[in-house]
């Protein structure tokens, strides 16, 4: 279960007009004080931030997401917040959300989607399954679309917004706030920017300060984390297998970087994607044939793999044995041959 940070529960809790919002924070663990050095800490798992949401926000109260949105400061989200601000452009801005939003909360993921028109700006993972989930992913992009306003200094067109619950009972506080139009019951939950406003400036954009900003949000990041670059890629690539083996433009999406990035730091540490690939297909395989619960047809799909010949080719090139005869013997009997 992810968790969501302090400062944002803070605003939540602010605009949300309950009598005795030092008593709420209190029940939640937190203190009523807001430390934007300490915006990376996560403060209270997700389904708490849903209850929280679900409480604090009457079945007729459907301003509460822009309420919290307007409220919401760059320097509420720290290090991050000041990265966004001094961000040369908006899309510049958004990268940087998706590269860093860990280090806010890990119930959150996005991405940027080419478009012929421009991008769309996708929220992924976070389901919209009750009230609270819904409200939480219209205080994230609606978050997002403060932000970037306050970071060009002015109005931001939006083309559309899309939200994946249905529409509630009143959408002019929606189309008030964004703009434009809100479709609900859409595909995704995302936010479309044309390419003029992608290329928008910010009016503190400030290349110094981001560079500095960057690298220390790359440490917050690595501490949050808590795993090496190899380790993500190795987790990301063991997570894909089922659907087939990713590519290098897919994993590194999933970090928040760009394929040339991936491939750089990789090299820096002396590794290689296809080599990374493979190891974690081998661990895989091996680990799944000694459990002895997978068909040979099973573990050569769970390992990324479209035919039960194609695996055990590579499987033989591997270790040297096919899958059968690992299996019979409980493991390998001469060294892997990478």
């Amino acid at each position: 279960m992810g968790s969501v940070g302090a400062p944002v529960i803070r605003r939540i809790v602010e605009v949300s007009g309950t009598d005795c919002p030092a008593e709420l924070l209190a029940e939640l663990g937190l203190s009523a004080s807001n430390d934007p050095l300490d915006a990376g800490t996560p403060a209270i798992d997700a389904n708490a931030y849903y209850d929280l949401l679900e409480r604090v926000t009457r079945s007729d109260d459907h301003g509460l997401p822009f309420r919290y949105a307007d409220a919401l400061q760059a320097e509420d989200l720290g290090v991050l917040g000041l990265a966004m601000k001094t961000a040369p452009t908006v899309n510049d801005a958004l990268r940087r959300l998706i590269r860093y939003v860990l280090v806010l909360s890990d119930t959150l993921e996005y991405e940027l989607v080419p478009q012929a028109w421009g991008m769309e700006f996708a929220l992924l993972g976070r389901p919209s399954h009750r009230r609270g989930a819904a409200l939480a992913n219209e205080c994230a992009l609606a978050a997002v679309v403060s932000l970037l306003r306050r970071a060009v200094g002015g109005a931001l067109q939006l083309r559309a917004v899309w939200f994946r619950h249905p529409a509630p009972a009143d959408v002019d506080p929606h189309r008030s706030f964004f703009g434009t139009e809100v479709h609900f019951s859409a595909p995704g939950d995302a936010l479309h920017f044309d390419t003029l406003s992608l290329g928008r400036p910010a009016v503190l954009a400030d290349e110094g300060l981001s560079n500095y900003l960057l690298a220390r949000l790359d440490d917050l990041r690595s501490s949050i984390d808590g795993r090496s670059l190899l380790d993500s890629v190795r987790g990301v690539v063991a997570d894909s297998l089922a659907d087939g083996q990713p590519s290098k433009s897919q994993v590194a999406r999933q970090l928040g970087m760009s394929e040339r990035t991936l491939h750089r730091r990789l090299a820096d540490d002396g590794a290689s994607f296809q080599a990374l690939v493979t190891e974690v297909r081998r661990e895989a395989a091996e680990s799944l044939l000694r459990s002895g619960s997978h068909s040979l047809a099973d573990v050569a799909f769970l390992t990324g793999f479209s035919e039960q010949s194609a695996f055990t080719r590579a499987f033989k090139r591997w270790t040297g044995q096919t899958p059968a005869s690992f299996r019979a013997e409980g493991g390998p009997t001469q060294p892997a041959d990478a």
